[in-house]
């Protein structure tokens, strides 16, 4: 090995990244927190910043395309024969493994890539049941094949955040009520991909004009990402319908000595 890369827990698939800047932030599911110190205590010790990952903050009431983008999207489906489902949760499975295909054949040229295995989509698949809307859980398909996936997942932190203060002998039982009985109003985009063979077809851009479409009937903000700076395709489509630039994150590096 040459060198220490991270952090990642346990890989890029999964949250990593040193929190960078916006600490007074409500957090958000799957995103790290940390003290701003962090960064410090990594430079001292000889890290540097390899690769910096933001998110993009969508407040609902500004999701509003441009009417020419609507209309593109409403040719590029008829033109492809675009359709979209839901995630069928009592076949859950199933679909998993169509988003471990899209997101492996989505994912596999990018920095730091590591092929997702359905065994770790499999540990999340009760995490889904329990707090997915089914609603935002979308699988794109042209022609019946599947051709894409957007996942969309309410931010359940705002449940733990809630429950912060009650004892712990009384906060998983507080934990099942605010399920019941409040309201999130907040949503992280957690999966956006589309296999390599539809990508110059907008079915990048009609995903996320069908998945925000839904989500502001439930969501008052979603955050989007992480995205890479590099992403630029993805990154314009979020600026279209209305996503601005908000925190970021860092992974950093350090070479091994010989």
């Amino acid at each position: 090995m040459e060198t220490i890369r991270g952090p990642y827990n346990p890989s890029i698939n999964d949250d990593c990244g040193v929190l960078l800047n916006g600490f007074d932030k409500p957090t958000m599911i799957g995103l790290p927190w940390n003290p701003d110190y962090y960064l410090r205590l990594l430079t001292d010790l000889g890290f540097n910043k390899a690769r910096t990952l933001y998110v993009m903050d969508l407040p609902m009431h500004r999701l509003d395309p441009p009417e020419r983008f609507v209309r593109i999207i409403e040719r590029l489906k008829k033109r492809a024969n675009l359709t979209m489902r839901t995630f069928d949760l009592p076949k859950i499975e199933q679909e998993l493994e169509i988003v471990r295909r899209v997101y492996n054949a989505t994912l596999e040229r990018n920095w730091g890539f590591v092929p997702i295995g359905m065994e770790d989509l499999l540990d999340s698949a009760e995490d889904i049941r329990a707090i997915a809307d089914p609603r935002l859980l979308l699988i794109g398909e042209s022609n019946g094949e599947s051709a894409g996936v957007a996942i969309l997942l309410p931010n359940f932190n705002e449940i733990l955040h809630a429950a912060r203060n009650t004892p712990h002998w009384l906060r998983l039982a507080h934990i099942f009520l605010l399920m019941k009985t409040r309201k999130i109003r907040t949503c992280r985009q957690t999966v956006l991909g589309v296999v390599p063979e539809f990508r110059d077809r907008g079915l990048h851009a009609w995903l996320v004009h069908e998945q925000f479409r839904e989500a502001k009937r439930h969501h008052t903000h979603a955050t989007l990402g992480w995205l890479e700076d590099t992403n630029a395709e993805i990154i314009e489509i979020c600026r279209v319908v209305g996503g601005e630039t908000d925190r970021e994150w860092g992974i950093f590096e350090k070479p091994i000595d010989a």
